[in-house]
């Protein structure tokens, strides 16, 4: 096998030594062979299932586009952010860690349920996300209520469920301390008080992001700069329906480096101390360091590239852990919660996004494969020029030719791979199908209804063993496709 088969083990999807796109030591293909249609199937037809949703061979037919998901995968990236943080700091120095998920990174309620199995708390951007955050079984208490335009009802549904709420801005806090008075007038929910604040602070650091996907900086609309805080900490101090509960700082998404984490970790730790003495504060129990580690989205690009490029080592949650290990024991106070809410590097390598390739064409020197997904699946190409590898499940022996990858939506923007190295096929047939590779964040939580596209069905992939301890996969669908009825119904015309 090739040098990423190694990955096996873990439940990552890799390309074995006859270039086949593999899981759990089973082809891809064993999924397509099993549950889908050369035939176009008419969107009235129901999936058939057995119970627990599982899809039966031959019988459930699926169709592209199609997002599929590594249920082992998901399942170690967890245990590894888990483990890392309990060995490096609360094994160490007999402080209080959590892995807090960021639901939007993918909101599919399968993911959410499966964390959720392993105590995992869940960090949220508004009410649809809280919601979904207790349907699942999680705490109010184990939420984190971030963003920096709250709404008056999702304040008050904060409050209620007691969340943890980060504070954006003074704004934000006014208006937190004004639903906390209205509520605190109900006797009922005496226990909700004094409402848990974080302070979210913007530190200025450069993360070296993309800058959509920077949240530090002036030029950015997150957080309150230090030189603030004193006033937030005063006008805090003066309603004792609420109180200073903890810090928080995020630096952004795709971070390649822990460069800049050094400084976001050791000015929080000095805030957070400075803050204990300067405004003798003994309320404070929590420190969430934000900022998701990139995941190696260009691990597979030589294989489809002319160009040699080396490899990106990428930090792991044990390299994030060593990092906070170092400010933690300077804390003045142990009695603390040290929090990190992870998003893509949990999901974002979990799942591929199955495409059918509808045919190939040719503008002067310009290739184009033409396949069924679209930006409206996979948006990161057009809104970030970010990199997904693409390829057949199963190699082609046809000459290999620079193209691009691009959908049927009515935009040139709309592509998902450019100047690739790939086959062009001899012939279409009909059965000719690519992966997109690491679709798991980002990608199915941002995906749109333009053109009148419909959002694709979710399915996960789960291995089981026999005695001989041999795999074999199952296959569950955890989410419908989406069809012009549930696109429409929200119409008052229809």
């Amino acid at each position: 096998m090739n040098k990423f088969a190694d990955d096996a083990s873990d439940g990552s999807f890799y390309f074995n030594s006859q270039n086949v796109l593999c899981v759990n030591q089973t082809p891809l293909n064993d999924l397509v062979n099993k549950f889908f249609s050369n035939e176009e199937t008419d969107e009235f037809n129901e999936i058939f299932l057995e119970n627990n949703n599982k899809l039966v061979p031959f019988q459930s037919q699926l169709t592209t586009p199609l997002y599929v998901y590594s249920k082992k995968k998901l399942l170690n990236n967890f245990l590894n952010y888990k483990k890392s943080f309990n060995e490096e700091i609360s094994d160490k120095f007999g402080i209080e860690t959590h892995i807090s998920y960021s639901i939007k990174a993918n909101f599919n309620p399968s993911v959410l349920k499966l964390f959720h199995q392993y105590e995992c708390w869940a960090s949220l951007v508004n009410k649809n996300e809280l919601l979904l955050a207790l349907k699942v079984g999680i705490k109010g208490e184990n939420l984190i209520f971030n963003g920096n335009g709250k709404k008056l009802i999702e304040i008050e549904l904060a409050i209620k469920n007691k969340c943890y709420l980060n504070i954006d801005s003074l704004f934000n806090l006014r208006d937190t301390i004004k639903i906390a008075k209205n509520l605190r007038q109900n006797d009922s929910l005496k226990p909700c008080f004094p409402v848990k604040l974080l302070l979210r602070i913007n530190q200025n650091e450069d993360a070296s992001v993309h800058q959509y996907l920077n949240t530090s900086g002036d030029a950015c609309k997150f957080g309150i700069r230090e030189e603030k805080i004193d006033e937030l900490i005063n006008e805090v101090k003066s309603n004792d329906m609420v109180q200073i509960s903890g810090f928080h700082s995020h630096l952004g998404s795709t971070i390649k480096t822990l460069d800049v984490y050094h400084e976001c970790v050791k000015n929080l730790v000095q805030l957070v101390n400075s803050t204990i003495d300067k405004h003798n504060i003994n309320t404070i129990e929590l420190i969430n360091f934000g900022g998701g580690l990139g995941i190696n989205y260009e691990r597979f690009e030589s294989r489809t590239s002319e160009k040699f490029k080396s490899e990106t080592k990428f930090p792991k949650p044990n390299d994030l852990a060593k990092v906070i290990a170092t400010y933690v024991a300077n804390l003045k106070t142990k009695n603390i919660k040290i929090i990190v809410e992870p998003g893509r590097s949990l999901v974002g390598d979990t799942c591929i996004l199955l495409t059918k390739l509808l045919g190939c064409k040719k503008n002067g020197n310009k290739n184009f494969l033409v396949v069924d997904s679209s930006m409206c699946e996979c948006i990161r190409p057009c809104l970030y020029s970010a990199y997904h590898h693409i390829e057949y499940l199963d190699p082609l022996n046809s000459k290999k030719e620079i193209v691009d990858i691009v959908g049927p939506v009515c935009e040139s923007g709309d592509f998902l791979g450019k100047d690739r190295y790939l086959p062009m096929p001899m012939r279409i047939d009909n059965s000719l199908y690519l992966a997109v590779m690491d679709v798991g964040a980002y990608c199915s939580s941002m995906a749109l209804n333009y053109n009148i596209h419909t959002k694709p069905a979710e399915v996960f992939i789960v291995e089981l063993k026999d005695q001989e301890q041999n795999s074999t996969n199952e296959y569950f669908l955890t989410k419908k496709p989406e069809k012009l009825k549930n696109v429409l119904e929200c119409f008052t015309e229809f």
